[in-house]
């Protein structure tokens, strides 16, 4: 008994052996979203605890936050522009970002040869009507233009300068919104400014800055990146007034800087590589959407500190200044 009893058990077994062996395989629930692939171009170094670095920041909270895989390409100057972005978009990137004004003709003239890829323009303040091309910029004008509120308050010679890297769009709406600004607390002030030629040569930067004080200039801005330390040492030194930009740069000038207007190229590309923007449109991160904003330091006199506040508060609910 006990023997068939052992048969019909190993028969039973062999049977269900066979029958799931026949199943077919499970299928999964749902399939694991594949990850979009994010290549950023960077003008300069992402160590340079600048513009490029905090637009550095900015993808890797995208990687870390958005799902998406990430790949960045450092001091790609204009000879390299096109065969970069070329390269990332014949390797299947899902979104292509140029971090610069300067990029703007290569990163159109790439976006017509595929058209199926987003690309971002970041600083850019147009698309020429390409469908896959999304310009999104910084307020460098309102930023400009709290800068020149600040300026205005303390220069006592009248006379106020600008050091910038290049004259691109950003640049020129820095210097519309810091000369309107420096109009605005009842003295007739004159605006000196000139471009380097160079976004991260301090030497350059602290060699205009030198030129400025010695016409007379006491309130110093710039549109730099790197280069900012140069300027704000030269105020430091020369016993002038300056003001930073980006971040709070008080540390680089302590006995100079009033003031830094704060822009945010972190967030900026955070949003561009999480895909918030992708419609073919410009966007403006201003102060109405929390994208400019001051610093103060004890160097600013309490009624310069009263009116810069007053002129963000009303930034922050649409007026003063367009972005």
């Amino acid at each position: 008994m006990k023997k068939h009893l052992l048969q019909m058990i190993v028969v039973l077994a062999v049977m269900a052996l066979l029958f799931s062996a026949c199943k077919p395989a499970a299928t999964p629930t749902a399939e694991v979203e594949a990850k979009k692939k994010v290549a950023m171009v960077f003008p300069g170094l992402v160590t340079d605890q600048s513009w490029n670095q905090f637009g550095y920041n900015g993808l890797t909270k995208a990687r870390d936050e958005c799902n998406v895989e990430i790949a960045y390409s450092e001091e790609v100057f204009q000879d390299e522009q096109l065969e970069t972005f070329r390269q990332y978009a014949s390797a299947g990137y899902d979104i292509i970002i140029g971090h610069g004004g300067e990029y703007g003709e290569s990163l159109f003239t790439v976006a017509k040869e595929f058209p199926d890829i987003e690309f971002v323009f970041q600083n850019g303040t147009k698309t020429d009507g390409i469908p896959n091309v999304t310009a999104v910029k910084l307020s460098y004008r309102q930023a400009g233009y709290l800068a020149g509120v600040m300026a205005c308050e303390m220069t006592k010679t009248n006379k106020i300068g600008q050091v910038v890297g290049e004259w691109i769009v950003i640049s020129e709406e820095a210097k519309e919104g810091f000369e309107k600004g420096a109009q605005t607390c009842g003295k007739t002030v004159e605006l000196k400014s000139v471009a380097t030629l160079n976004w991260a040569d301090a030497a350059k930067a602290r060699e205009a800055a030198l030129a400025l004080i010695a016409d007379g200039v006491d309130v110093l801005y710039h549109t730099l990146d790197t280069a900012d330390a140069g300027l704000l040492a030269a105020a430091n030194d020369e016993g002038v007034f300056a003001i930073g930009l980006m971040t709070d740069q008080s540390k680089l000038g302590p006995n100079a800087v009033i003031g830094s207007t704060l822009i945010s190229p972190e967030v900026m590309t955070y949003k561009s590589a999480c895909g918030d923007y992708l419609d073919g449109g410009v966007h403006a991160i201003d102060a109405q959407s929390g994208g400019v904003d001051v610093a103060l330091t004890a160097l600013l006199s309490e009624a310069g500190k009263e009116h810069v506040l007053k002129v963000l508060e009303e930034m922050k609910a649409g007026g003063v200044i367009e972005p």
